[in-house]
């Protein structure tokens, strides 16, 4: 008898737990239903966010691909599209190579001109470099190429300007590599004190041959171009330094 009074009970609460969860729907089904439709709403609208975000930088990295620096002027239009598609972007992997890639090109191009280095190409590179290590002062790759790109700047300068005070802009970036420990064991800390050693020769007054007025070809001889120093790049690491599938 006790069995079945308890099963009876056991009935009659889910009888009364039915009935109240049908007068609770009827009292607020409309909210009910108007609230799923607008979760619903929320999660295709968050889908279809995130798949056009996915096609839009698919769309920059095949545009990025068919950039080429091939010369000069090419190059330079090149850089001036890889900084607009760099603008309002939010993947950091997009991000890091177009930031790398820029830094670097402009600092091999600035050494391709007739009378090297040039200016707007320096410029540019320092741009680049100077974001990269803003945006990723925490990235290893990113702090090594931008920290050596930036001295290498430095030193397009003063053979702009002659101005002294690049030296220890320079050496600032050199040392802040050589004593990174963010880089340790990484090639960019040999780079750095290999050049530390050789910082006086390469900002020494620069000098130039008398001109001999019987010779000809003496202003031709006696002009002194400017020592462009090769951009510094490291083994890329897959895993810090993504690149796209470009041939550039």
């Amino acid at each position: 008898m006790k069995t079945e009074r308890r099963h009876e009970l056991k009935e009659n609460d889910l009888i009364h737990a039915l009935g109240a969860a049908r007068d609770f729907l009827d009292l607020h089904g409309k909210q009910i239903g108007l609230a799923v439709l607008v979760v619903g709403a929320i999660v295709v609208g968050t889908a279809m966010t995130v798949r056009a975000r996915t096609a839009a930088i698919e769309t920059k990295w095949r545009q990025k691909s068919e950039l080429r620096f091939d010369d000069p002027e090419v190059g330079r239009q090149s850089l001036e599209a890889l900084a607009g598609m760099t603008r309002d972007v939010t993947d950091d992997r997009f991000l890091f190579v177009s930031m790398l890639h820029q830094g670097q090109q402009a600092l091999r191009l600035s050494g391709t001109v007739e009378f090297p280095p040039d200016e707007d190409f320096n410029n540019k590179a320092k741009a680049a470099f100077e974001q990269l290590l803003q945006r990723f002062p925490k990235r290893a790759f990113a702090v090594g190429v931008a920290h050596l790109g930036l001295a290498t700047v430095a030193e397009n300068e003063y053979a702009l300007d002659h101005d002294a005070s690049h030296k220890e802009e320079s050496r600032t970036h050199l040392e802040s590599v050589s004593k990174d420990t963010l880089v340790s064991g990484m090639p960019f800390q040999r780079m750095a004190v290999e050049r530390l050693a050789i910082i006086d020769s390469v900002f020494s007054p620069m000098t130039f041959a008398p001109s001999d007025p019987e010779d000809e070809a003496a202003d031709t001889a006696n002009v002194v171009t400017p020592v462009v120093p090769v951009p510094t790049e490291a083994p890329t690491d897959p895993a810090d330094a993504p690149t796209d599938g470009g041939g550039n």
